[in-house]
């Protein structure tokens, strides 16, 4: 925590004149000498976490697959420092700070030009489609297909019409390459995802477009992405290597222009808020080469104004993710988790101890098809593991300013 402190009290130092230092601590508007104004906000996020299961040494030689630890532990799972400078009443550059026990770095950063129904992105941020959660977990398809930041152009352009509000927007960006991410908490079984955004050779674009309409009590989206896959990042370093089964589909050693490189991904989002209480689905589609994924989720969360007390905010969601839906190619194999088909389901509670701080209870039922056999089992000498117990209480402390 303090070499934490420490850099956070460094960047302010080197952004701030010493005059303004005082200004943030007092959380008023600053303004520098060139005249643009900076918002500075924050947060971080102190966290328990208990995976199923009793912890120790002595109960780890049990399972193939290990989960990383069952013993309850208390972390710092982030502490975030963000920056708004306000250029003009239309333009504003965004751009956050991440901290962790072992590294610190800029997690996001953008310009927005926004006039009335007009909104234009340029910068690196999650895809328009991702949502902002309102637990600390995410929906499988939320963590596989946009939680991952991009850069892009996004250009979204909302009309107002007698039967509601129709927005249209498209999104040209450098695609995000195929990567591994957590399910929930346990970082044991990794899910193949769509990733951060980082420098790699081959890069390639992709091209989407989206559209949502809005009539009160409704919302509905829609959305479809498409490109090439990353040349030897994606088609050779994921699909080739970390899938045993694809070798049926496409050789080994398949040169790059012979390999299929397509990808797309779509999907859809629906919405209904009814007496307090918001209703959501969503599903999602992809294609990248010959590896088909797909998968859903429905959540129904209602906040609560309880007599005396803040807000009580409760949240109940069902979501599964599937590889090779439907086909016969890609089954699950234990010793990649990545192949595995999941189900998760959350059960959340959030309750608002002051304005800027919040405590957040969720619980994840986890249901992981390992595609392990009995045969395989006892051939090897060890447990049958069709299932791994990996459900996770989560405690967290959410402090913001």
């Amino acid at each position: 925590m303090m070499r934490i402190t420490k850099r956070l009290h460094l960047i302010i130092v080197l952004v701030l004149p010493l005059s303004q230092i005082s200004n943030l601590y007092g959380f008023t508007p600053i303004s520098i000498p060139s005249g643009v104004n900076i918002e500075v906000s924050g947060e971080v996020e102190v966290e328990f976490i208990d995976v199923e299961g009793p912890g120790g040494a002595s109960n780890e030689d049990n399972l193939l697959k290990k989960i990383e630890t069952r013993s309850p532990h208390t972390r710092i799972d982030k502490a975030v420092l963000d920056f708004k400078l306000l250029y003009s009443e239309n333009i504003t550059y965004d751009f956050s700070f991440r901290f962790d026990d072992d590294d610190a770095y800029l997690d996001k950063h953008y310009l927005t030009y926004k006039k009335n129904n007009t909104k234009i992105e340029l910068g690196k941020n999650r895809p328009a489609v991702a949502l902002k959660r309102s637990t600390e977990g995410y929906p499988l398809i939320g963590t596989t297909y946009w939680k991952g930041r991009e850069y892009h152009l996004d250009a979204r352009q909302k009309l107002d019409l007698s039967f509601g509000s129709l927005t249209l927007g498209g999104s040209i960006a450098l695609k995000r390459p195929l990567d591994y991410d957590d399910a929930v908490e346990d970082k044991s079984f990794k899910m193949l995802v769509y990733g951060d955004n980082e420098k790699v050779d081959g890069q390639t674009v992709e091209y989407g477009v989206l559209g949502s309409l809005k009539r009160a009590p409704f919302k509905i989206q829609g959305w479809y992405y498409t490109g090439n896959l990353i040349d030897d990042e994606d088609w050779k370093k994921r699909l080739h290597y970390d899938f045993d089964y694809y070798a049926d589909v496409e050789p080994d050693n398949v040169l790059g222009k012979d390999a299929n490189i397509t990808h797309s991904w779509y999907g859809g989002r629906a919405e209904l808020t009814l007496l307090g209480t918001l209703i959501r689905g969503e599903y999602i589609y992809s294609e990248d080469g010959f590896l088909a994924r797909d998968g859903y989720y429905v959540e129904s969360s209602k906040t609560i104004n309880l007599p005396g007390v803040n807000n009580l905010f409760t949240l109940f969601r069902y979501g599964q993710l599937r590889i090779d839906p439907g086909g016969d190619v890609f089954y699950p194999q234990l010793k990649d988790p990545h192949t595995w088909n999941r189900n998760l389901m959350t059960v959340a509670f959030g309750y608002d101890i002051t304005g800027y701080s919040k405590l957040k209870v969720e619980y994840y039922f986890l249901d992981e098809n390992t595609g392990d056999t009995k045969t395989a089992a006892e051939q090897q000498n060890r447990d049958f593991q069709a299932m791994v117990k990996d459900n996770q209480l989560l405690i967290q402390l959410e402090l913001n300013f």
